[in-house]
């Protein structure tokens, strides 16, 4: 028995060296291979478009047990309670103050010009440090510092640096106290509490209808320079309310609407023809030789 056995074994291992046993064995093996590989591939390609199924979940009737005189929880001394605090819809909003003075700065760096805004969070300034000069916005800090920009003013800005406020003058300015931008400040603040609102609100519903109305209340004359635009001075039109509320002066010139240069003749017209579709008008004004933006709704 183990004789026929070796026998058979032997016939099995010198037929297996004959080439077309083993070519019929190598493409049997690589078919099988190959398959396995298809399968891994398509599991792979299909797996994440199909998902799984998930029967729907449905609510379980309970049959509601008791009857009508069923007790019921009391939850008004709960309310009542204010565990969080107690809503004080009278509250008053603090309003946190301009700053207005602030010492010298010791930072070494340079104020080369500054951009107000009758939205003070809009207002830009200038700055160059070590050689290098870049346009920074409300609470960015300055490159090359750990200061923080906090308040542009016409003639400086007001810096938060390790926890002080300090002042950086405009280039070519002494140090001097902002006696003249309080006073200007109070005039503005005061002149804008004795706008009507009635008749403010008025006007809005009339620009609203019809935007182009706006240049009845805000006067734009050409000022030519050699022969070149310039800009266009301003001046109140046939009622001065508008005029006042936005922070315009008598005198101020545009330079600019909305970014496109005044100087340009073909701009005007071109802000007339898409006048209607426009929400706002932000003015960039020269006055006393600083820009100041100012922002119209329409």
């Amino acid at each position: 028995m183990k004789q026929n056995s070796a026998q058979a074994l032997y016939k099995l291992s010198e037929s297996l060296k004959e080439p077309h046993v083993q070519q019929r064995a190598s493409y049997t093996i690589m078919i099988a291979l190959l398959a396995i590989c298809a399968w891994i591939i398509g599991q792979m390609i299909w797996q994440p478009w199909s998902s799984p199924s998930v029967s729907q979940w449905r609510p379980v009737n309970v049959a509601q047990s008791g009857s009508d005189s069923a007790v019921g929880i009391d939850i008004s001394e709960l309310q009542n309670s204010h565990l969080f605090g107690e809503l004080n819809q009278a509250a008053p909003v603090v309003e946190q103050p301009k700053l207005q003075d602030a010492p010298k700065s010791r930072l070494n760096v340079v104020l080369v010009g500054a951009v107000t805004s009758s939205n003070p969070e809009k207002s830009l300034a200038v700055i160059a440090n070590r050689g290098r000069q870049a346009t920074y916005g409300i609470n960015e800090v300055i490159e090359g510092t750990r200061a923080k920009l906090i308040q542009v003013q016409s003639d400086r800005v007001i810096i938060e640096n390790a926890g002080r406020n300090e002042t950086v003058m405009l280039e070519g300015l002494k140090y001097s106290k902002p006696e003249a931008a309080t006073k200007t400040h109070a005039e503005t603040t005061s002149t804008r509490s004795q706008v009507p609102a009635e008749a403010l609100e008025k006007i809005r519903q009339e620009i609203r209808q019809d935007s182009s109305k706006i240049f009845q209340y805000v006067r734009m004359s050409q000022i030519k320079q050699d022969g070149d635009v310039v800009g266009y001075r301003l001046s109140p039109g046939k009622d001065k309310v508008l005029f006042e509320s936005v922070g315009l002066k008598q005198g101020d010139i545009a330079v600019s609407i909305n970014g496109l240069d005044l100087k340009d003749s073909s701009v005007m017209s071109e802000i007339f023809k898409n006048l209607s579709q426009l929400t706002e008008l932000t003015l960039t004004v020269e006055r006393n030789g600083q820009p100041h933006e100012i922002y119209i709704e329409l």
